[in-house]
Parts: C-alpha cells; sequence; structure tokens
C-alpha cells in the first residue's frame, strides 16, 4: 500500500497569545508540529527537496497580533489509536507558553486545506486612549467613503515596489465598542491583508504606534471536496488497496463503542 493511504489529516484550531504573537507564520508553524515530535507521534514528510512535515496555517496572522481561533493542517504518517479528546490530553503538556491547542479533528486526506475556505477574519483593535477622538472621525470617514487606497510594497517583474491598492470594498462591520473597534475583512486568496496597515492608512499614522490588535476568529466557507469522494479521494493502484479502503472507508476510522477508542 502506498504511504500516502496511510497519512491521517488532523485539522487543529488553536490561540495564539502573547510572546507567541510575535512569531512569522513559519516560526508559528514549526512550533505547531513540534508540539506533535515532542508528543512521540510521526509526522507525514513532504517530497520538496528540503523535506518538511506536511502542514500549513489556515491564514497568515500578522506579527505581533494575537489570535483567539486560529487553524492548521497537519498531516500524520500513520493512524494512532486514541480518541481525539485523548490526542489533545497528550499534546497540550507540550505546548510552549502562548500557544494554546482548542480542538482537533480528523479530516479526509483529499479535503481541501484550510487555507482554501478561509472567507473572512474577524478582528479587534484596542485604540489607544489618545488617538480614540480622532479615530472615531477618521473610521466615520471611511465608513461613508466609497473608496479607500493604501500603500503596499509587491512585486512587479521580480522587483519590490509600492503601489497603490483599493480595499474599501474588503473592510465591514466597523463598530466600536468602548474603545475597541471591531470590524471584519474579507480573505482574498493570494493575497494577505493585513488590518494594521489598513487602520494605519485610515488613521494616518505608522502601524506601529497604534497599539494592539487581535483577531477574533476566521469564517470558513464550505469545502466543496467533501461530497465529491468519488473525484478527489485517492486513487487506487491495486486490488487490495481497494479491498481495504472499501472495507474500513474513505478515511479508514474505525469506531469501537465499548471501550471509546477511535482507530484513525
Amino acid at each position: 500500500m502506498s504511504d500516502i493511504l496511510s497519512h491521517r489529516t488532523l485539522r487543529l484550531r488553536f490561540a495564539v497569545l502573547g510572546q507567541m504573537a510575535e512569531c512569522h507564520p513559519p516560526a508559528l508553524l514549526n512550533a505547531l508540529t513540534k508540539i506533535f515530535v515532542d508528543a512521540g507521534i510521526q509526522l507525514a514528510i513532504g517530497q520538496e527537496k528540503k523535506s518538511r512535515p506536511i502542514a500549513q496555517l489556515a491564514y497568515p496572522l500578522p506579527q505581533g497580533a494575537e489570535g483567539l481561533e486560529e487553524w492548521a493542517d497537519i498531516t500524520l504518517a500513520l493512524g494512532i489509536a486514541m480518541s481525539m479528546g485523548e490526542l489533545i490530553d497528550r499534546l497540550r503538556p507540550h505546548c510552549p507558553p502562548g500557544l494554546e491547542l482548542l480542538g482537533v479533528e480528523q479530516i479526509p486526506l483529499h479535503a481541501s486545506p484550510v487555507s482554501e475556505l478561509c472567507k473572512v477574519a474577524h478582528w479587534l483593535w484596542f485604540c489607544p486612549p489618545k488617538m480614540l477622538p480622532v479615530a472615531t472621525k477618521k473610521v466615520e470617514e471611511f465608513v461613508s467613503s466609497e473608496s479607500f487606497k493604501i500603500n503596499k510594497v509587491g512585486k512587479v517583474d521580480g522587483q519590490k515596489i509600492e503601489k497603490s491598492i483599493e480595499v474599501r470594498h474588503l473592510v465591514f462591520d466597523l463598530s466600536w465598542e468602548t474603545g475597541v473597534l471591531r470590524f471584519s475583512t474579507k480573505i482574498i486568496q493570494g493575497q494577505a491583508l493585513n488590518p494594521q496597515k489598513i487602520i494605519a492608512g485610515i488613521m494616518g499614522h505608522d502601524a506601529e504606534s497604534l497599539g494592539t490588535f487581535q483577531r477574533q476568529s476566521l469564517s470558513l466557507g464550505q469545502d466543496p471536496k467533501l461530497g465529491r469522494h468519488d473525484k478527489y479521494a485517492t486513487k487506487l493502484r491495486n486490488l487490495y488497496e481497494d479491498a481495504v479502503l472499501l472495507e474500513s472507508g474513505p478515511n479508514m476510522t474505525i469506531c469501537d463503542d465499548d471501550d471509546g477508542i477511535l482507530y484513525l
């Protein structure tokens, strides 16, 4: 049986708090995979020239911003004989300060990556008190505007340049709650929209002077692949593999009702 058929993909829900929020996305992903390694759970390794675990974050969390409900997909090399609750209990002692596991579930191998399912990010901006009078006015002007552009560094023909991008249609549901601005941003695949830069553009300040940002959650869309196992599931190479998968189901999950063990 090919190695990929022994893999099991898990979808993690977790929080990024305190000093852990200062990690760049690659460092955050490394911290997540290290939890599994330290817990003695073997991860599946990709086929890249420089081998690394098969894992990815849902959507980049800007450096310095906390995330109360983040998502990641991590693929195990083999199944494990424990329930999801037991798995979390095994992983949590290995979490570094500021990284909290909230939940985990198994997803089919043919499921879309969680990064492709992100639709909306929900934010809080804790406005510094001295900025609040001006911020209230600036946000009102932004809400009533039909167009708003910010400058963003990008690449054209391999060269970094600063370009102006339209963001008004990407920001919505702005409301104040005791000095805290609640707002949401649409997620455009292939474009990491930094809310700190949006607020900086609205305020006319550097992002570093704006205080604390926190991502409350990410809204995920439905996965179109989950209803099409016949189209997206791993193609089999021989009758033995076919028989094993047909007997065990598309994700080879066997539940034992007597002792509650879940063989993934």
